[in-house]
């Protein structure tokens, strides 16, 4: 495959509304370490009956990785996100037509080396972009946190966002920043260890954005039981109902002090009413949102590859209707 073909390939494939996605970099890395083993050029030869991934998927996908010693972005190795029907047997295609003049080991080889390079790239140098046309700003969190989600970084991302908005909406108070999940759990005779990811006056605030969990089920019960704080828990809006449903078993004075929103919803809406409800004033509350992230978060705890690019100004048009090239 040549570097003019790759480029297509990943164009055609692996790209989603004109960005690489790293879960189908992955995959295609497994899929081709698999090929390695097993020279086989059919995609349903690779996978078990049923199943979006590979026979081995992870295990694959991580030998390849630590080949090319590069981390893993999407901790599954896009077992499950990577679209592989649409473009497994296009890339064992090209791999049987190489095996002609080359051993099918070393024109995995190539192959590979062009997707770990790509994802490379997106690990050491591409930021999360915010597109924010036409969109409310729970929507525009919401992407970031989909595409954070696809380099395996969304719990990250979401507490360093939180954070950001605390420090947009409070500007006066002193909001501690800690690197993800470092010291953010209560550990009994510990004084010092903070009850949740923020403590803001009254309320301490966690980022749970996975299904509800033991763990964040007896943390908020240990809050609730120990101090007279309000609990808010910030997950995920497609979680929403699994989280109320689960802290509804609470006795109704523990209930009366739990507030569970969606982390989308909970940076948004803030951001809106800053912006007085104006696109121009929302773009600016964004961009003022964002800045603090980068500059207070990412660029203190790292890592660089998780910036967000905002892009230019929103710009109003002659009608009055606001553009912007984002």
């Amino acid at each position: 495959m040549t570097e003019v073909e790759f480029k297509a390939f990943c164009e055609r494939h692996m790209s989603k509304s004109g960005r690489l996605v790293a879960a189908r970099l992955q995959a295609a890395l497994a899929l081709l370490e698999r090929v390695r083993d097993h020279q086989i050029f059919d995609l349903w030869d690779h996978k078990p009956r049923g199943s979006s991934g590979l026979e081995s998927h992870e295990t694959f996908g991580d030998r390849a990785h630590d080949r090319y010693k590069i981390d893993a972005i999407n901790k599954n190795h896009g077992r499950r996100s990577s679209n592989l029907d649409e473009w497994g047997q296009p890339l064992l295609d090209h791999i049987r037509l190489a095996s002609a003049g080359l051993s099918t080991v070393s024109a995995c080889d190539r192959v590979q080396q062009m997707f770990a390079d790509k994802l490379r790239e997106i690990l050491e140098l591409e930021p999360l972009r915010a597109r924010m046309n036409a969109r409310t700003a729970e929507s525009v969190i919401a992407d970031i946190l989909q595409q954070a989600d696809e380099r395996g970084k969304v719990g990250v991302v979401a507490q360093y966002l939180v954070g950001a908005k605390l420090q947009l909406r409070f500007p006066g108070q002193d909001i501690q920043r800690e690197a993800y999940n470092k010291g953010d759990r209560k550990k009994r005779g510990d004084p010092h260890a903070r009850l949740a990811d923020f403590e803001v006056a009254e309320a301490v605030i966690e980022v749970a954005l996975g299904t509800p969990d033991e763990k964040h089920l007896d943390q908020v019960m240990d809050i609730l039981e120990t101090s007279s704080s309000e609990v808010w828990l910030l997950v995920r809006a497609a979680r929403l109902g699994a989280w109320q449903s689960e802290l509804a078993a609470l006795n109704a004075p523990m209930r009366q002090r739990v507030v569970v929103v969606g982390v989308e919803s909970f940076v948004g809406q803030n951001v809106t009413e800053l912006g007085g409800f104006s696109s121009k004033g929302k773009h600016d509350q964004l961009l003022a949102l964002f800045k603090l992230y980068n500059e207070q978060w990412i660029e203190r705890l790292g890592p660089a590859s998780l910036r967000i690019d905002a892009g230019p100004p929103v710009q109003a048009s002659e009608g009055g209707v606001p553009r912007s090239r984002v």
